[in-house]
């Protein structure tokens, strides 16, 4: 019953999604006539499939497009077609694909928050004759290619909420203003230390949401009285600290909460910091030692809200946006397929569809997870099966029948608690 369920929710959705393909190619101009040998879901197919299989070259790619036309499409011809216009196209295609919901309900009883959104960034590496197009930051030894791909979903629902294409250059912070310009009112953004910006925390005040970030080291906090966190710290023998606090030279405010680490911890930072200290012939700062000893966390989030502890827990809920990127990594074969040189139009066109892959595995994600949300599901396993089937597609449209046995996509037991449970327990 569910999986029918799951199959007429998935053919409805995806149908939406794929019909639009012809009227975004006509727009960007990357089709002006019908062809038997090129058409747009031909081509998204043919992308894909280079994604998950790596197989990226233009002689590749007309085999693989060989599978969905009606003729044969020759290298060259398709050398011809996939420029400006077919980056511009594979772009709008992204962006569709972020407008259009595949699953509402959120994942709690009783939200305390509207979504809550966290982002992160994965790196990925290109040959280095591609450096010009596409800069890295440099080995020491020589001139390094990579681009960057930078992702924002709910936590409550599972959606895509934000995902871009940047160099490999491009800061982590300054990519985050760009989702702060998403924000809308009663939302909840964690942010990892490198996206750390108290002008962006002010920001997403300033909209009527909430944010929740760990501080890092070389940031300054004091209490409304004027005493270093580090004082505070060293003359408390409590295993939690919190305190309206003034953070930054700008004095921006925030509640700030200091639990202390265990003594294995708290000890190896000590010591990773010492060494390279050493490495620099200079000695370990006293504050940052202190420092070491304490989980501390900054936000705008009221205690009447939620408490430390759930806090902590909830931001702890972070390495689910890791094991997504971990998973589309796993799963498909991205840096194969553009490893190597290239005209930049080639290689963009590839990086959109990655991030396609991406969006539409974690939408087909959610989906399953609505579907059967008695069951903890997998996103390693979702990714993997995902991509196996695209490889069996002969056309676009008959992705609209995917419709996997939940069974083999369950997570495997073990004590550390899924996304959704924690969800449910800390909010719920």
């Amino acid at each position: 019953m569910f999986q029918a369920k799951f199959g007429r929710k998935l053919a409805a959705r995806s149908k939406s999604f794929f019909s639009q393909l012809e009227t975004l190619a006509r727009k960007t101009g990357l089709i002006r006539r019908v062809s038997k040998k090129f058409s747009a879901s031909g081509l998204v197919l043919t992308l894909l499939k280079a994604v998950s299989s790596g197989k990226g070259s233009f002689n590749q790619l007309a085999i693989t497009m060989d599978q969905s036309e009606m003729e044969s499409c020759s290298a060259q011809a398709l050398w011809k077609r996939i420029d400006q216009r077919a980056v511009h196209f594979m772009m709008e295609v992204t962006a569709q694909g972020l407008t259009e919901r595949w699953s509402k309900e959120q994942v709690i009883a009783a939200a305390l928050f509207k979504r809550v959104i966290i982002e992160d960034s994965s790196q990925t590496k290109l040959p280095a004759s591609n450096h010009e197009e596409f800069p890295g930051h440099g080995n020491g030894s020589g001139e390094t290619a990579g681009c960057k791909f930078d992702l924002a979903f709910d936590l409550l629902t599972g959606e895509v909420i934000f995902d871009t294409l940047r160099l490999a250059t491009d800061q982590d912070r300054e990519l985050g203003k760009d989702l702060v310009d998403l924000v809308e009112e009663n939302d909840l953004v964690l942010r990892d230390m490198g996206y750390f910006s108290l002008s962006e925390f002010g920001r997403i005040a300033a909209l009527g949401a909430w944010w929740l970030s760990r501080l890092p080291a070389n940031v300054t906090a004091h209490d409304q009285d004027g005493r270093k966190l580090e004082m505070i710290l060293r003359n408390t023998k409590a295993a939690r600290v919190e305190f309206a606090a003034l953070v930054g030279e700008v004095g921006h405010p925030a509640r700030l909460i200091a639990v202390r680490a265990t003594a294995p911890v708290a000890r190896q930072r000590r010591r990773q910091r010492r060494q390279k200290a050493a490495e620099l012939a200079k000695s370990a700062s006293k504050d940052m030692l202190t420092r070491d000893a304490w989980h501390i966390m900054i936000t705008n989030v009221e205690e009447v809200m939620m408490g430390a502890k759930e806090l902590f827990e909830l931001y702890r809920v972070r390495w689910q946006v890791e094991i997504t990127f971990r998973a589309w990594k796993q799963s498909a074969h991205l840096e194969v397929a553009l490893k190597r040189r290239s005209n930049p139009y080639h290689l963009q066109a590839l990086m959109y569809a990655g991030i396609l892959m991406l969006i539409l595995t974690m939408k087909t994600a959610a989906l399953l997870q609505k579907t059967y949300r008695d069951d903890v599901l997998s996103i390693e396993k979702i990714a993997d099966a995902f991509t196996s089937n695209l490889a069996t597609l002969t056309s676009l449209e008959s992705f609209a029948t995917y419709n996997p046995d939940h069974r083999h996509l369950r997570m495997d037991r073990r004590s550390r608690k899924s996304l959704h449970q924690i969800a449910h327990g800390l909010l719920g």
